[in-house]
């Protein structure tokens, strides 16, 4: 069996190792930290964009409303001033109104004779 090692012997011959792994992680970390932050700055230009598109259709849907409310107001207007119109115009009695009548076969038959002098049926006629 082999004598046991002195604990100051073994860490000053694992010290380079240590050094080499402490080293190793210190360039991983680097590397990971400098990953990190270029997705944060993607991230972060990301968010400007989306920020600006915001902007963007915050802008048109105020366009849109203060247009409605025009709309609305010029609406309003011109229904004031036909109410104004018709309470100014003489009153001469409700508008006569005209009767509509349906058309009836007879009427039909008056003016389409020839498709139905009564030797055919009126499906064959209207083929």
């Amino acid at each position: 069996m082999p004598p046991p090692r002195r604990a100051s012997q073994s860490s000053q011959g694992d010290a380079p190792d240590i050094a080499r792994a402490v080293e190793a992680m210190v360039v991983a970390m680097a590397q990971q930290s400098a990953a990190m932050m270029q997705q944060h700055e993607a991230s972060m230009q990301r968010q400007a964009a989306s920020l600006e598109q915001q902007q963007a259709v915050m802008q048109q849907m105020e366009a849109a409303r203060v247009a409605a409310e025009d709309a609305h107001r010029q609406h309003m207007e011109a229904l004031r001033q036909l109410e104004e119109n018709r309470a100014a115009a003489p009153v001469l009695g409700p508008e006569p109104r005209l009767a509509v009548r349906e058309w009836s076969l007879e009427d039909f038959l008056k003016h389409h004779p020839a498709k139905f002098d009564g030797k055919t049926s009126p499906d064959v006629a209207d083929q």
